[in-house]
């Protein structure tokens, strides 16, 4: 089967150019909407998985009434995942899918999606009067008023825009996740700065109180009469005596 992806819209493009024969305005709607209405049906949850709705005889006479005058419309057909089969119990020839097919609904909510635009391409233009408010309340109104050459631009530009909607979802999806990394290496950066800033106030007041130390000291030597000189506190902790400065030179 051709790839869902790009083939079923390119059938629809060659159906509305009337490029593989020549049919007129009335039979290409027609066979437009025959083809929404299967879609639509494959599109729902329980008619998808109904045999009734994943085949068509091709001698209904609706079928071939709508279908036979626009070629391009069996390639459709065949691009959404339909075989032409023929029916060995009736000898009739349908177009079917097969029953291990797996019909993936956002696929048919795209497709009927471009049925639905190819559908108002084709149809006949609204009176003037009513055109200028038709127009600016749909965004394809402007595609709608021009020739049908512009169908590709409008076709494209839905595609693009499913496109475009999955894109975004996995953009967003993949955006959050830097977010939040981005966030914890944030929070880390604020409880290192956090850190360095108490380590430097804890600095801060341990050379305070070291300098309120040494003056206290240094008054003590000036005006305390009975202070003498001692052991520091490393040399009491090793059990050997040293003489300092003061022992050996005096205070002075």
């Amino acid at each position: 089967m051709t790839s869902f992806a790009n083939a079923p819209g390119r059938h629809l493009q060659d159906l509305i150019l009337d490029t593989h024969a020549v049919a007129t305005k009335e039979q290409k709607l027609a066979c437009l909407k025959m083809l929404r209405t299967v879609v639509k049906n494959l599109s729902d949850p329980k008619k998808s998985n109904d045999p009734k709705f994943r085949q068509l005889k091709l001698s209904n006479p609706k079928v071939e009434a709508n279908l036979t005058p626009c070629p391009s419309a069996l390639e459709y057909m065949k691009a959404i995942g339909f075989d032409i089969v023929h029916d060995e119990n009736d000898g009739e020839e349908y177009l079917r899918m097969k029953e291990e097919m797996k019909i993936v609904l956002s696929d048919m909510e795209a497709a009927l999606c471009e049925l639905n635009n190819a559908v108002d391409m084709v149809s006949p233009s609204p009176p003037s009067s009513s055109s200028s408010s038709s127009s600016s309340s749909s965004p394809f109104g402007q595609e709608k008023q021009t020739s049908e050459g512009n169908y590709s631009t409008t076709m494209l530009r839905s595609q693009s825009s499913t496109l475009s909607s999955a894109s975004g979802a996995s953009a967003s999806s993949s955006s959050s996740v830097t977010r939040k990394i981005m966030s914890e290496k944030q929070k880390a950066r604020l409880l290192l700065e956090k850190k360095r800033q108490q380590e430097a106030e804890e600095a801060k007041k341990a050379r305070q109180r070291t300098s309120k130390l040494i003056k206290q000291d240094k008054y003590v030597r000036e005006n305390d009469e009975n202070w003498t000189s001692q052991q520091s506190a490393a040399c009491v902790k090793s059990g050997t005596g040293i003489n300092t400065f003061r022992d050996k030179y005096g205070e002075n």
